[in-house]
């Protein structure tokens, strides 16, 4: 066998410096022709498959489902329209608004621009009109000042949640948790607690075209209910009818085990699933928009007059839009404020 194996190659050696060549035995002319063809077909269909992955390739991930976003064509902005909760505490609550509120409004209208504001609220008509013309003085800046742009929503604020409607809701910071996402689910936009002061415009936020924006807070070092890492929900904006909203909507009353930190715990975990889908969620660092937490380590520093210390000296300011220009005078202000 071997012998035969040598012998057949041997034909293939070139011999005396002469290139010779093995014939080959005569095959059906047609059959040839016909599989060459039907092989350089092939390759030409395989090419051409190959060239318009590269060509489109998001749009094949999308048409095979490997992306679904939220809005694919052109991803809009979230609507420029503020949402505050105003419900009552009991039945003998009265329609009343300290200094805060009317500053919070007042930061808003001037950096947000909104559209308009919502203030979802149980408070009756008559309660708000009669608060509007009897109340104290930030409660009628509150309700007259900015009139034209305030839509009072009326709300009816839940008492029972949990999987079988049996966990009863006691804080009304937890009913306030429901009522903003079933409103923003509707008309999209910025919901604030009432004690966010906006400090600068949010348009760079809401023309990104992520579908939710949010941002982590942190409770302190001595914070034990899990609140820290979670995102903050005193503020948040997103567009109407996105994958967040309904899914927080269709799932916060089954999530609520009447927890203090259940509803951020349940919101944060639908958010990390949803932030690996193109333009779905957005998660901002802690300083964007909770820089401090609410025990007395960092609110007194931010809020206490500094008995017998300088003033702060006054801020410089720049109009550069150069991102290392604004950062090194941000350095320079912190720097000063040190000395």
């Amino acid at each position: 066998m071997l012998d035969q194996l040598r012998s057949y190659y041997s034909f293939l050696k070139p011999q005396s410096g002469v290139y010779q060549y093995m014939p080959f035995n005569k095959a059906p002319t047609t059959r040839s022709r016909t599989r060459i063809a039907l092989i350089t077909g092939a390759c030409i269909i395989a090419a051409l498959s190959v060239s318009a992955l590269f060509v489109h390739p998001v749009e094949k991930a999308r048409q095979y489902g490997i992306f679904q976003s939220t809005d694919t064509s052109g991803h809009g902005s979230i609507p420029s329209i503020v949402h505050y909760v105003q419900i009552k505490k009991d039945e003998k609550s009265v329609l009343k608004f300290p200094f805060s509120s009317f500053l919070n409004i007042c930061a808003a209208v001037l950096y947000i621009k909104p559209e308009r504001i919502y203030i979802h609220t149980d408070f009756s008509p008559s309660e708000i009109s009669e608060a509007s013309e009897k109340g104290d003085r930030w409660t009628k800046s509150v309700i007259n000042t900015f009139a034209d742009l305030v839509i009072w929503n009326p709300v009816h604020a839940p008492t029972f949640a949990g999987t079988n409607e049996n966990q009863h809701i006691d804080a009304i910071q937890h009913k306030s948790d429901f009522l903003r996402w079933e409103a923003l689910e509707k008309t999209g936009g910025i919901y604030m607690d009432w004690d966010v002061f906006p400090l600068r415009p949010l348009t760079p936020l809401l023309t990104t075209g992520f579908a939710f924006i949010g941002g982590r807070h942190y409770g302190g070092a001595g914070e034990q209910s899990g609140i820290n890492g979670t995102i903050n929900n005193g503020v948040f904006m997103t567009k109407p009818n996105s994958t967040m909203a309904r899914i927080v909507v269709r799932e916060q009353h089954a999530g609520f085990n009447g927890k203090w930190a259940a509803n951020l715990q349940s919101m944060t975990n639908v958010a990390e699933r949803l932030v690996p889908i193109p333009y779905e969620v957005l998660i901002l660092d802690r300083t964007a928009f909770a820089p401090t937490h609410w025990f007395q380590d960092s609110t007194d520093p931010l809020f206490k007059p500094n008995e017998g210390k300088p003033a702060s000296p006054v801020p410089e300011k720049t109009n550069s839009t150069d991102a290392m220009e604004i950062y090194e005078v941000a350095i320079k202000n912190r720097r000063r404020r040190a000395e």
